[in-house]
């Protein structure tokens, strides 16, 4: 027994060493390792779509323990044919597993988006669940800059689109299979964050200037032309992202936006919000005093309803939210915050007006730009559809609203 345990041992030990001197476990092979984490499309004049791949390559040393980015950029007549032409330049192709973000370039406002989203939502290789957001100029311009949120910006973009649970939903998240199910359904009507780039304090401490952090490189090529790899290039400071803003799309056209209030009631009435906090200004306090709240929302209910008859149809709204104060400005100490008192009713009348308000705004958008958010001929053609061929082509214009608002809550 003992010598049969001895042989084994023997051979474990040579197959380790075989492995180890051939230098497969002390090797790095690009090809594997080297993962795209982000696409950026751009459009140019002549109709000539660019595919821009950031790619993080893996590289741990006793001096840097940071990945290295590249960027490879392709160019086609279809998005196709630009990643084919990626490929070319590279001699190789990554996976597309690990790629959780494309961004579309604000050149393609006017045009169907739909033309560069397809390739992606129907080829296998990328997940469905890759984000996709609409950016304030060049996508790959995004991918350049350095920020102090990550190494890589693709990795910080999605740290500022996807939220911890607990923060502020005030970003309206879209993957591919969102915005397709979206384009193809009755209302032809998407939406995807609009990222905006704000320069950081350390350009100001930094003179202006700073690294990109990690070796970038960037080629393109036409299809009778080789591409071009740049060495390394520095941006001209570090930059934050703000996804707060969402662009509306309208038979994959881009037709309007909601800023930071609308993409938070937006969220409000498709989704649970706990833990978001809603500011309300100007509350009544004192005789000639007002103070401004905090509010955190700690539990919420939504119900969206078409009603329609033989008359015009109704669009029933109704939000309940259950609060807590989180913070006020009123110069007086308030000892009943600590008490589990209900909350004041002038804050109550106020949250209440200011909440229906912008449900009232949020609605009135969906009609201006005829984008269905909130899926309003999709509510028709299912529950009412008997009324579909009356009501298909202008519900929005035609439906009555009724909204109702509750706000509750404690100190």
């Amino acid at each position: 027994m003992n010598i049969k345990k001895a042989k084994f041992i023997l051979l474990a030990l040579a197959f380790i060493f075989i492995f180890f001197f051939s230098s497969d476990f002390g090797l790095i092979d690009v090809e594997k390792t080297a993962i795209i984490t982000a696409f950026a499309i751009d459009l140019e004049k002549d109709g000539t779509y660019i595919v821009s791949a950031q790619i993080a390559v893996p590289e741990a040393t006793d001096t840097n323990s940071e990945n290295q980015k590249a960027l490879l950029s392709g160019k086609g007549t279809t998005i196709g044919g630009a990643v084919k032409d990626l490929g070319d330049i590279s001699g190789w192709f990554p996976k597309l597993s690990f790629c959780n973000l494309i961004l579309v370039g604000e050149e393609f406002k006017d045009t169907n988006v739909i033309k560069v989203l397809d390739y992606f939502a129907k080829t296998l290789r990328l997940q469905d669940s890759a984000l996709i957001a609409f950016t304030e100029g060049k996508a790959s311009e995004l991918l350049q800059v350095a920020s102090p949120l990550d190494n890589i910006s693709s990795f910080a973009i999605q740290k500022v689109i996807l939220k911890t649970d607990g923060f502020d939903a005030d970003v309206a998240v879209t993957d591919i299979k969102t915005f397709c199910a979206g384009y193809y359904s009755n209302s032809s009507s998407s939406f995807m964050p609009y990222i905006k780039k704000m320069p950081s304090d350390e350009n100001q401490t930094e003179g202006g200037n700073s690294s990109g952090g990690g070796s970038q490189s960037s080629g393109s090529s036409s299809g009778e032309s080789s591409g071009q790899q740049q060495g390394s290039t520095k941006t001209d400071g570090k930059f934050l992202f703000d996804a707060k803003t969402t662009a509306l799309f309208k038979n994959g056209a881009k037709v309007g936006e909601l800023d930071e209030e609308l993409t938070l009631t937006y969220n409000s009435l498709t989704q649970k919000i706990n833990g978001t906090t809603i500011p309300v200004n100007d509350v009544p306090f004192k005789e000639n005093q007002t103070c401004n709240y905090l509010l955190s929302v700690m539990s919420s209910k939504r119900k969206i309803c078409l009603e329609v008859d033989n008359n015009n149809p109704t669009l029933n709204v109704e939000l309940c939210l259950y609060c807590k104060i989180n913070d006020q400005n009123s110069e007086d100490s308030d000892r009943t915050l600590s008490e589990n008192s209900p909350l004041p009713q002038p804050l109550i009348n106020k949250a209440t007006e200011q909440i229906k308000n912008s449900i009232a705004e949020l609605i009135e958008t969906s009609v201006k730009t005829d984008c269905d958010f909130l899926k309003i001929n999709e509510k028709l053609y299912r529950f009412n559809h008997k009324f579909y061929n009356r009501y298909k082509d202008n519900v929005l214009s035609a439906m009555q609203t009724n909204i109702k608002v509750t706000v509750s809550g404690q100190k």
